[in-house]
């Protein structure tokens, strides 16, 4: 397995509040020359110019996507219609078998095929066409299984659990008055809740809103098939009766107000059915392109190239950070030369064109603000954190767990070799790497303490933390949520084929059905959710037996894997009292972010 580490080090004394940098410096440096910043690849954001051959995919890694890119050679085998279009696939899948029994001795074929699977370029003879019924969708999971979403999919309490559990967890907010945007009457809003009122539900801080205005006046897309829609709708939910349950109220496809975009409610038939996807393709562009991809994959490339720039390889921060950076350089690489190019998957997918993609994946990193933006700022900034008013969240409940647990870990940790602020204000290395991050010459990461100078040792605590966590947990959050939800694409579209409904009434199933994905679209979206969706390489906490050298970091390892260890059995007893959110189990999150 390629790694980031070399097989030996020395030993550094113990007694120093932080390691020599004459001593770092001694042959211990990655070679600066390696990692460039490049502005153009993802313009403006910094991501790597060049992937060094050793920050390459390996063999490890490559063994557990292939086991992926082998099941999905084996759906389009059953997909294809004409026995020869089958065969290919099926020699294919023959050739990627013999190469892996070969072993690390056919790699580089082995990494031609696997580099061709994450290029998602769609099967060839997928028929693209406008589909019959909801059955068509599910005729394409032959070799995977038909996700359990889709049984319920168009159940409202299923739409709002979207929002709390779902790929894009993170866009409810609480209302302090109603939006002005969105001119509900309280006769709409009891037809969702009818023992309630308005003005009970907005003084009583139960209303919340989902607002895509960020993908208002997007540009288009129309690749490959032609016209696509993408939408800037705003959802209101509200938290109502004995149970305190999430459901949704109203939806207003478009941000104005008009006589030709009214507000759905739940009594508009298949309108409503309509507006609610309408809603799941705006969350699946902003998921995709900003949560996803902007604000984990992105964002963190810049922390990883400034810790091999400015870190010395035993740097304690360094040593700390390498496991969390793992394959997220090369799994980055694949993203902008393939996934959100030009005809790449993203501009296929998406409602928007391949430049609204872009931009909304580079809003999301330059919206981040760091110190802002630390995991229980977030909930209090959304409103959402008051557990008692809002108890049903289980993307924010079990994330928090592993906040905690990570940021006593990163506490426990620097303080073996920060014992005060003026260690850190000395550490030349450290000061280099957090202005390096800041600089627009460098990561061009805002809201770091102090621009880029680190002062504290809370300061730094927080900003690993919120590394370390945005790398394992957060990723998990958003990414393995694909297959669960987004593979069966009439859940989640990526992009609408018809336009916004202009009225309340008039709408049939046959055209909820019109607005979905023509079908080798629907299979593109099934394979890329199948494949990123399930893909679990490294664990959280398992640094290996030999990573640390420094005796002192076993006791606060340990205390962390045993904290993970109860915060799995914890997620198991919610899961016995509410709708199972497997999501963030220990078990399927990740070291870093590596695929």
């Amino acid at each position: 397995m390629t790694s980031f580490l070399p097989l030996q080090e020395p030993r550094l004394p113990q007694q120093q509040p932080f390691f020599s940098g004459l001593l770092r410096n001694l042959k211990l440096r990655w070679d600066r020359r390696l990692y460039q910043y490049d502005y153009t690849h993802v313009s403006p954001l910094a991501v790597m110019k060049n992937v060094p051959i050793l920050d390459e995919f390996g063999f490890e890694w490559l063994k557990v996507v292939g086991r992926r890119v082998l099941e999905s050679l084996e759906n389009r085998a059953e997909l294809e219609l004409e026995p020869h279009h089958a065969s290919h696939h099926t020699d294919k899948h023959s050739l990627i078998r013999q190469l892996f029994e070969i072993g690390e001795g056919s790699i580089l074929s082995i990494k031609h095929h696997i580099s061709e699977a994450l290029r998602f370029d769609g099967r060839t003879n997928a028929p693209a066409i406008s589909a019959k019924s909801l059955e068509d969708y599910a005729n394409l999971f032959r070799a995977f299984g038909l996700p359990p979403i889709a049984k319920d999919f168009m159940d409202d309490r299923a739409f709002a659990r979207m929002r709390t559990s779902g790929p894009n967890p993170v866009m409810l907010k609480r209302l302090k008055a109603l939006d002005e945007r969105m001119p509900i009457t309280n006769e709409m809003f009891r037809i969702a809740s009818p023992l309630d009122s308005l003005e009970a539900a907005l003084a009583e801080g139960r209303l919340y809103l989902a607002d895509y205005a960020q993908l208002d006046g997007a540009e288009l897309g129309n690749f490959p098939n032609g016209q696509k829609y993408l939408y800037a709708p705003l959802a209101l939910f509200v938290i109502s009766g004995p149970k305190k349950e999430l459901l949704p109220v109203a939806i207003q496809c478009q941000q104005k107000p008009a006589p030709d975009n009214p507000i759905m409610t739940p009594d508009d038939g298949y309108n409503w059915q309509i507006a609610k996807t309408i809603v799941d393709t705006a969350d699946s562009n902003v998921h995709e392109a900003s949560t996803h991809l902007g604000r984990t994959h992105l964002a963190m490339e810049a922390f990883v190239v400034s810790s091999y720039r400015q870190l010395a390889k035993n740097h304690p921060l360094a040593r700390l950070l390498w496991p969390h950076f793992e394959g997220t350089l090369a799994i980055n690489k694949a993203a902008w030369q393939h996934l959100i190019a030009e005809k790449g998957a993203v501009d296929k997918l998406m409602g928007g064109s391949i430049k609204t993609s872009r931009q909304v994946a580079v809003q999301g990193v330059q919206s981040i603000r760091v110190m802002r933006d630390l995991l229980p700022l977030t909930f209090e900034q959304r409103g959402v954190d008051d557990r008692e008013a809002f108890p049903n969240y289980p993307y924010r409940d079990d994330a928090l767990l592993y906040w905690d647990a990570i940021h006593e870990w990163v506490n426990a940790y620097l303080r073996l070799y920060y014992p005060n602020d003026t260690e850190i204000q000395r550490d030349t290395e450290l000061q280099a790497w957090s202005r390096e991050l800041a600089s627009d010459n460098g990561g061009r990461i805002k809201g770091l303490p102090n621009d880029g100078a680190i002062q504290r040792i809370e300061e730094l605590i927080d900003v690993t933390t919120f590394v370390i966590y945005t790398c394992s947990v957060q990723h998990a959050a958003v990414n393995f949520p694909q297959y669960d939800c987004m593979s069966y694409a009439p859940n989640m579209p990526c992009a609408g084929y018809r336009p916004a409904p202009t009225s309340k009434t008039g709408a049939t199933e046959a055209d909820f059905v019109a607005m979905l994905p023509t079908l080798d679209m629907a299979e593109l979206q099934m394979e890329l959710g199948y494949m990123l969706g399930t893909v679990h390489y490294t664990e959280l906490g398992q640094y290996g037996t030999h990573h640390f050298h420094d005796q002192r970091v076993s006791a606060p390892l340990q205390q962390f894997q045993k904290r993970l260890a109860e915060i799995g059995q914890k997620i198991g007893e919610r899961n016995q009292t509410r709708r199972a959110y497997d999501t963030l189990a220990p078990s399927g999150i990740p070291q870093s972010i590596n695929i």
